[in-house]
């Protein structure tokens, strides 16, 4: 009877191997996507910041205003959030659960190294890696297009920025012509027609528009459609084979 107890107490007193992607697996491995995403993301949000300083012309002569200045407040929202809808639409949004087939049986390679169900462990990421890296490649762009969303304190912190640095000249109040229209040109060669004032209620068309490019930049920044450039595979699977 003491013996049986005993072994009772050890079992309890010793926690179980747990195979799954849990606890330091989750929060490592979502750290680790999202440290790799910071490079292709920042280069991305200075094409867009070069796109709005062209457009809008805030490169004038003694002008301090750069892509990452310009684009700061989206960035940090960025940055305070990616990190949460990583983890959210990684774990539990798409691996989570039991290694079983239909038969309610685990199949060779559950749940590791290398596992043919989609289920909540190492091995299930890894044989869906492809899976993986799509939900990393959208999640990052949902982040950031929330950020860049009108209704948004980044957002209106951003346009903010825009009109801090535009010319005087440049704006224009009421209703008035759209952002890319100009003036007649001058029947004189040689002269370069002006840039008509922007009426402020265009500003705002005009920066989503340009925002919305962002998952495009991403995806060339990324090598591509194929996001080539974004999968990290080698270094990401040994990271994510790593945990138990």
């Amino acid at each position: 009877m003491h013996l049986f107890l005993l072994s009772v107490f050890v079992s309890l007193a010793v926690p179980l191997r747990v195979l799954a992607c849990e606890g330091d697996c989750i929060t490592g491995t979502t750290t680790a996507i999202c440290d790799r995403y910071k490079h292709p993301v920042a280069r991305a949000v200075d094409k867009i910041g070069e796109e709005i300083i062209h457009t809008f012309k805030l490169a004038l002569p003694g002008s301090t205003v750069s892509p990452p200045s310009l684009m700061k407040p989206i960035m940090d929202c960025h940055s305070n959030n990616s990190w949460s809808a990583m983890r959210q639409n990684i774990f539990p949004g798409r691996f989570h659960g039991k290694c079983l087939d239909h038969n309610g049986n685990e199949p060779a390679g559950c749940p590791n190294p290398n596992c043919p169900i989609i289920c909540g462990t190492p091995g299930s990421m890894v044989h869906f890696y492809s899976i993986f890296v799509s939900i990393a490649y959208n999640t990052t762009c949902s982040s950031f297009m929330s950020c860049a969303d009108p209704n948004s304190e980044s957002y209106r912190a951003l346009e903010k920025r825009v009109t801090t640095h535009m010319p005087e000249s440049r704006l224009q109040t009421g209703s008035g012509p759209q952002i890319l229209r100009y003036r007649r040109p001058s029947v004189i060669e040689d002269e370069k027609p002006a840039a008509s004032p922007i009426a402020r209620k265009d500003i705002r068309s005009a920066l989503t528009h340009i925002l919305a490019k962002f998952p495009e930049a991403l995806a060339e920044c990324c090598g591509g459609s194929d996001l080539s450039s974004c999968t990290w595979a080698r270094e990401m699977k040994t990271h994510i084979l790593s945990y138990p």
